[in-house]
């Protein structure tokens, strides 16, 4: 039996929902002209220009330095805008450390924190909003804001600051972590929770705000992941010394933060491969460094090492030049010798077989790095010319190498092979002042150990420094009882980085014979007389050498000298030889 009135052979309601359908499609076609006429006459957006303005902290509870705060009490950080809320949640800091990760409850701009064990009696607390807190619009806090509040009748008044050398568009990755060192060991930042955390600002500044009486430790590191936490092998600054605050609270600056990878794994083989009969390839999974020949053996016998060098443009494959292989012989390469830049050495005892291959080698060396470079200005008048080449090469040994040259005589000199793959060339006689030199080199006399000469033109463009080219920069340094190293690093990356010690006692510096332009200067103290600066370690405990850097750029101009008006200064407090100079 049908319960639907059937008109025109089809159910009444079929056709009703049928006729409400054309009826909408009507509608829609009719609105096509209008909303393609929108997209072709796009608009800004309305509400004005978009929001560039950083946001900021507006007011807090409990007030800034409140004491007399109750145990059950909420803190809330209201803000001047509407806030991304993970970013900000990511980057509360409270200290000291809860033992369980509070709750937070969002109310339009104010972020309310419930701790959830309470707040602890006569203690002071600090609260840290990091730089990474963003608006809606993801604009960045200009710096980190902290306020303190006590549960006690008085606030602490011991205080840290200082600053982190940071790289181009990593501060919001950067956090710094202080360590309470009374009655506890060498903190380990990648396995030891820090009672204090804040990030620096913009301008690589931090500060440790209403710290009690006791003995800290500072360290900064970049957060590659992101995880908030410091991981082996991120970037991780190690302080010049540990800080003692007394119970009279006190204001210390530590000295320059610089963050150095510290790396303690052994480098991992990769893999091995042999492209001719004379030559065999290891490639590593970081840079190492080959002191001695591994020990190859086939089943004709043990396999000749001629030469060792690194590869020009992967300092992860080392390439060895050996006696002629057999072909399809499997080989036995014992890896021993081998450490990464960081000293870890290769597990002992590790080896890797390859298939010896009979083909001779026809290709081509090529050269691949050119020292000066290429239309190099500035150039010492004592400098050597290099050339790196794509693998081991034969020495040169005929006379009439330069064959073009814009002087009268091509240059005189010594010739000399510092790796098998690198040409070195001194000339006998200083280049002349403020010339310009073009010499081509016979490429015939460049051959590979296999008799391939080398493929594309050898040539060297280069201008010799002139005195009324260049400029001196000069400046003060706080006088010390061990040797302090100033350099000056130029913003080109095609100019050297000129370096100077300053003597024992003395507290004036003067880098002479610099080219033209901006320049960063830095110095530290150079405790171990390597003129190389020492990033320290963690465990055990080494500081690293005290580390000041100029604020500002310094722009040196010709035949002028330029001084820096700011003193290159040391803040140092705990270990033995940072306590002599006081």
């Amino acid at each position: 039996m049908r319960t639907d009135k059937e008109v025109g052979g089809w159910p009444f309601t079929v056709r009703l929902a049928f006729s409400i359908r054309k009826k909408t499609a009507r509608v829609l076609v009719g609105l096509l002209p209008l909303l393609a006429a929108a997209c072709a006459n796009p608009r800004p957006p309305p509400g004005g220009p978009p929001d560039a303005t950083p946001p900021r902290v507006v007011h807090t509870t409990p007030a800034a330095d409140s004491v007399g705060v109750g145990t059950d009490t909420r803190i809330r950080i209201g803000f001047s805008e509407s806030m991304n809320r993970r970013s900000v949640t990511r980057a509360i800091f409270i200290s000291p450390r809860f033992s369980t990760d509070p709750d937070f409850r969002w109310r339009g701009r104010e972020l309310e924190i419930r701790p959830r064990e309470g707040l602890r009696e006569d203690r002071t607390y600090v609260v840290s909003v990091g730089a990474g807190s963003s608006d809606e619009s993801f604009n960045r806090m200009v710096a980190s804001y902290s306020f303190a509040f006590s549960t006690g009748d008085r606030l602490s008044g011991g205080e840290i600051y200082g600053s982190v050398h940071l790289s181009t568009g990593k501060r919001r990755q950067v956090y710094v972590w202080a360590y309470d060192l009374t009655g506890a060991g060498d903190p380990d930042p990648a396995a030891d929770p820090p009672a204090y955390v804040t990030q620096p600002g913009a301008d690589g500044t931090y500060r440790f705000v209403r710290l009690g009486a006791g003995r800290y430790r500072i360290f900064a590191f970049q957060d590659g992941d992101r995880d908030q936490a410091y991981n082996p092998g991120e970037p991780l600054a190690v302080p010049p010394g540990d800080i003692p605050l007394g119970s009279g609270d006190g204001r210390v600056q530590l000295s320059l933060l610089k963050m150095a990878v510290r790396d303690s794994v052994p480098p991992h083989f990769i893999s091995a491969r042999t492209p001719d009969r004379r030559r065999l390839s290891l490639r590593f999974d970081e840079p190492v460094i080959l002191f001695s020949p591994p020990r190859i053996t086939g089943d004709d016998g043990l396999l000749e090492v001629q030469a060792i060098y690194p590869d020009a443009k992967d300092s992860s494959r080392v390439w060895l030049v050996t006696g002629p292989q057999t072909a399809g012989t499997e080989y036995r390469v014992e890896l021993g010798g081998i450490e990464d830049r960081f000293g870890n050495p290769i597990a002992p005892g590790e080896a890797v077989t390859v298939r010896g291959e009979g083909r001779p080698d026809r290709r081509a060396p090529v050269p691949v790095r050119f020292d000066p470079g290429i239309e190099a200005r500035h150039v010492s008048e004592n400098a050597a010319l290099r050339i790196d080449f794509s693998e081991a090469m034969s020495a040169v040994t005929e006379p009439g190498f330069w064959v073009v040259s814009d002087s009268t005589d091509a240059p005189e000199g010594r010739f000399s092979w510092p790796l098998p793959n690198r040409l070195a060339f001194r000339p006998f006689q200083a280049w002349d002042s403020g010339k310009s030199y073009a010499l081509r080199a016979r490429a015939d006399l460049v051959t590979d150990v296999s008799g391939n000469p080398a493929e594309g033109e050898i040539v060297f463009r280069f201008s010799v420094a002139s005195p009324e080219d260049l400029g001196v920069l000069s400046g003060s340094v706080v006088a010390s009882k061990t040797h302090v190293v100033v350099r000056a690093r130029p913003i080109s990356a095609s100019e050297k980085t000129h370096t100077l010690t300053v003597a024992p006692g003395d507290s004036s510096y003067a880098l002479d014979g610099l080219p033209p332009g901006n320049y960063r200067v830095l110095a530290f103290v150079d405790f171990d007389g390597n003129r190389s600066w020492s990033p320290g370690a963690v465990r055990p405990f080494v500081a690293a050498e005290p580390l000041f850097a100029l604020q500002d750029t310094i722009s040196v101009v010709s035949r002028w000298e330029t001084t820096a008006e700011e003193r290159l200064n040391f803040y140092v407090w705990t270990s033995s030889k940072l306590e002599e100079e006081k």
